[in-house]
């Protein structure tokens, strides 16, 4: 075991602590614990638990030193012994808040007694996080009830002598004689919760906190179909401060209802991204075709900022492809120029319009009153198209082909062309890219937004992309099509670039990926974003129709003929 030195825990947090938290784990339980940071760098996360593994915040601002190697300790061992004992899902069903809040404090009291039979110096670890407060039967609130049940589970030598919480102890002592039943505590969770009705405390999910602070937050007990909005909500790991203790995050439902639905507005300049490298910025239901439901919030998507790396090399093929994206560029000008516009008509203006001025005199001569707007007014044309460029930037696009070069190189080459040409036009053009380790870290790339010029920031972001992880569609296509709802103009459209089937590491069920893929598709198309896809899968016609549909995908034979067919792609879809 390595440990680590309390004066590099307070500023290095989980990087410098899970050196040591890994074999700590080991040993405690003779097998391997996958750990991840919470994404983000703020103090007020909480530890929560996912298929990838246990995840713990970054940094914990109110410890220190040999404290926060203990918090760290006591953080991960507690949600280890979830991963071990907590075996089964509660159901929500009709359950209230303080119900479900109290069902989950009787399961980490019984998987915790369970660890502390087979390793009794836990109960010293996690009892130091209970402040001298936590037996203060003064208290009489039924947030400060449900911390003096949960202290007085784990230390049985604590006298309280509250009638509610020597119920709640002897009902939880006769459930888990014969053997340790978690399915018991739902029952006495739900009496718990109406004797506290009954006692006329009212319980505030939005302040209530899960309590102390090395405790997760519990979402991974509870099954997720389809619960209603306002449980889901107050349930929500992402919170906000207590007021008196701003280092432990408390249940808020205006929070969680803007993580859920909070979109960062398109930039129109590098300046104005996101400040820090990693933003999440929303949650996205998900289809599970086997229960036949959305998996409410089942997504978290993370904008992530990209990297910079020197971009000469795009610069130069740019400049060699300048006469093709000149002959593109005059095409779509031509398109344009060809379509007909019908001007408006005003009773005042720079020019006479001819049409009204004919129709003017015949009704004139036909004893009528002619209409007044004879007139039209000089303006510049809105753009009527904003296309949205979604890359696939999963592992598999950077693996070479015989010739050295990447599906990811020539998606790079054929956006580039593209948008260069685009550039001289009307339109609007964006290019963003996304990549997927697990539905908890969904990365979406915003590479080029619509109003940014085409300019070495872009550029460098562009050089700097690598092919990592899996490809969790549907969420990115969900975001994307948020986005685009920003776009003024008459049409949208988001053209995906892909090399293969949806798939991640935490669904061993590829054909709910793609159906649920199906389902994002018919949302954006149905919200007037259709989704054209372009993929080099020879094999992939079958998902490929059922995501979407017959005539809304090509399949490039030949992957060096992408740059080449994405512009020609372009010119058709825009007609």
């Amino acid at each position: 075991m390595n440990p680590i030195s309390s004066t590099e825990l307070p500023r290095q947090g989980f990087d410098s602590a899970a050196g040591h938290l890994r074999p700590y784990l080991h040993g405690l339980w003779d097998q391997e614990f996958s750990l991840w940071p919470v994404v983000g760098d703020s103090p007020l996360q909480r530890p929560f638990i996912s298929e990838l593994g246990i995840h713990l915040p970054r940094h914990y601002a109110s410890h220190q030193g040999g404290a926060l190697r203990d918090l760290y300790r006591a953080a991960a061992a507690h949600a280890a012994a979830h991963c071990v004992f907590s075996t089964q899902q509660f159901e929500r069903k009709k359950l209230k808040p303080v119900q479900m809040a109290i069902i989950s404090l009787l399961e980490d009291a019984r998987i915790e007694q369970l660890a502390i039979q087979e390793m009794p110096g836990l109960r010293r670890l996690w009892r130091q996080f209970f402040s001298v407060h936590s037996a203060n039967e003064s208290n009489l609130t039924a947030n400060a009830l449900l911390l003096r049940l949960s202290l007085a589970l784990l230390d049985t030598s604590v006298e309280d002598t509250n009638p509610w919480i020597i119920k709640a102890r002897q009902l939880y002592r006769e459930s888990q004689q014969s053997h340790s039943d978690p399915q018991a505590l739902r029952d006495i969770g739900s009496l718990l919760g109406n004797d506290l009705g009954q006692m006329r405390l009212r319980f505030d999910a939005k302040s209530y906190v899960i309590e102390p602070v090395y405790r997760d937050d519990n979402l991974f007990l509870w099954d997720s179909d389809a619960p209603p909005e306002e449980t889901r909500s107050e349930l929500s790991a992402q919170a906000q401060p207590n007021e008196q203790d701003e280092t432990v995050p408390r249940m808020d439902n205006n929070a969680t209802q803007e993580l859920r639905v909070r979109t960062l507005p398109i930039a129109k300049t590098a300046e104005e991204a996101p400040p820090s490298a990693y933003t999440t910025v929303a949650r996205y239901d998900e289809w599970d075709d086997r229960i036949g439901l959305y998996r409410r919030q089942w997504c978290t998507l993370i904008e992530e900022i990209p990297q910079q790396a020197d971009s000469s090399h795009l610069t130069a093929m740019l400049a060699a492809q300048l006469k093709q994206s000149t002959r593109l560029a005059q095409l779509l000008q031509a398109r344009k120029q060809g379509q007909r516009q019908r001007p408006a008509r005003h009773t005042e203006g720079d020019d006479l319009e001819l049409d009204a001025m004919v129709k003017a005199q015949i009704a004139l001569r036909s004893g009528h009153d002619p209409d007044a707007a004879l007139f039209q007014r000089a303006h510049k044309q809105k753009p009527d198209l904003s296309v949205l460029v979604l890359m696939d930037l999963s592992v598999s696009t950077s693996r070479p082909t015989a010739d050295g070069t990447s599906m990811l190189d020539l998606m790079r080459r054929a956006s580039l062309l593209l948008g260069s040409a685009i550039e001289h036009s009307r339109d609007q053009w964006a290019i963003h890219g996304f990549r997927s380790n697990g539905r908890h870290q969904v990365h979406y790339l915003r590479l080029k937004e619509f109003n940014q010029p085409l300019d070495d920031q872009v550029l460098q972001g562009m050089a700097a992309l690598e092919g990592e992880w899996s490809t969790r569609m549907g969420a990115a296509i969900r975001h994307a099509s948020q986005l685009m709802h920003q776009a003024k103009t008459q049409q949208r459209l988001i053209l995906l670039l892909t090399d293969g089937e949806p798939h991640d590491i935490d669904m061993p069920w590829p054909t709910m990926l793609t159906k649920d893929a199906a389902r994002a598709v018919a949302q954006s198309t149905a919200e007037g974003t259709p989704v054209f896809c372009v993929s080099v899968d020879s094999a992939g016609d079958d998902y490929l129709k059922e995501i979407f549909g017959s005539h809304r995908y090509r399949v490039i034979d030949n992957l060096e003929q992408l740059p080449i067919t994405l512009p020609e792609l372009y010119l058709q879809l825009s007609a």
